[in-house]
């Protein structure tokens, strides 16, 4: 039975989530439709964009994503709570950056002001934006939306373009949330669409790849779009960037590629099994559920649900070095 959206996404404590979105037509969000032969390729773009776009409004951080022909995965994180820090003049621009109508035609300047004012002057339209802003239903809702009518305008029709939910899986800490975006980065390399990182077309490895500089390479590795918090994750994005290489080239040779030894104190650190690791990113899909964390904290996010049991125990068991 499904779950209210409300109750797996905890609307109080920031944390990672796993979402995913998935074309309900036979016709193909991106890639090429081998009945027509007509490609939707430019799509992927839009999609890509769209994320990068709504990370600079909404409270969250984007670190990983991967648009595929028929879906597309995203990996944040989200502080639910974080609109509450900003300014009531804050919320206003950035509800009007999200919805502007005709106010972001530069002859209205004076308009989107008066506009602008008016919402800072609405305490209870305010109070609804600031939820809206750290909700993830608004966020994919956001990103699904112009994303159909373009595609429902491109193609002739009217209707669904995209399933009724969206999925969501709660990351519970760091290794879990390294797991994911490893997964998500490699899912062209999985499907056999390339071999490589730097053809992996829309995807946050591509874009990593294509920005990456050699001061940055030493550095923590940080979000791609978004800023909401001062940390960044444990792993430097050399590292991060070496392990997702090493496990596409296992996943496409399996054996032939070793993993660097510099790497294993990295997922020691993390408290990830190496010997667990390359089965868990291959088939995580399979592997893991509503949830992915160390047992303490799947036990809690389990009580908060009143659930007695999670599916993928097993394999939690597996993916770290101690459990508890």
């Amino acid at each position: 039975m499904a779950i209210k959206r409300s109750e797996q996404i905890d609307s109080e404590n920031a944390g990672y989530y796993h979402l995913m979105s998935r074309c309900v037509r036979r016709a193909f969000l991106c890639g090429v439709d081998e009945a027509t032969g007509i490609s939707f390729e430019h799509r992927r773009a839009w999609i890509e964009q769209r994320i990068v776009q709504l990370a600079e409004i909404f409270a969250i951080e984007v670190y990983s994503y991967a648009v595929m022909h028929n879906h597309y995965h995203l990996v944040v994180y989200s502080n639910p709570l974080g609109p509450c820090q900003w300014t009531d003049l804050e919320v206003a621009d950035r509800w009007l950056r999200l919805f502007p109508g005709k106010l972001n035609n530069p002859q209205l300047k004076h308009q989107r002001a008066l506009r602008l004012q008016a919402i800072a002057d609405d305490k209870a339209l305010l109070a609804e934006y600031r939820h809206r802003l750290g909700s993830i239903s608004w966020l994919m809702r956001c990103i699904n939306e112009p994303i159909a009518k373009r595609s429902n305008q491109e193609d002739c029709v009217k209707g669904h373009f995209w399933e009724s939910r969206f999925t969501s899986q709660a990351l519970l800490d760091e290794a879990a949330a390294l797991t994911c975006m490893a997964y998500v980065d490699l899912n062209p390399v999985r499907a056999g669409l390339t071999d490589s990182l730097e053809t992996s077309d829309y995807t946050s490895i591509q874009s990593r790849l294509n920005a990456i500089s050699e001061a940055q390479l030493n550095k923590a590795l940080e979000s791609l779009a978004g800023k909401v918090r001062e940390r960044t994750m444990v792993i430097p994005l050399k590292d991060y960037i070496e392990l997702v290489e090493w496990t596409g080239k296992t996943i496409i040779h399996p054996n032939k590629a070793h993993l660097p030894s510099r790497l294993l104190p990295i997922l020691q650190q993390l408290n990830i099994n190496q010997a667990s690791w390359l089965n868990q990113v291959n088939h995580y899909e399979r592997n893991f559920y509503r949830a992915v964390g160390p047992l303490d904290l799947i036990r809690a996010y389990a009580e908060r649900l009143k659930l007695k049991w999670l599916k993928g125990i097993s394999n939690i068991r597996a993916l770290y070095l101690t459990t508890t």
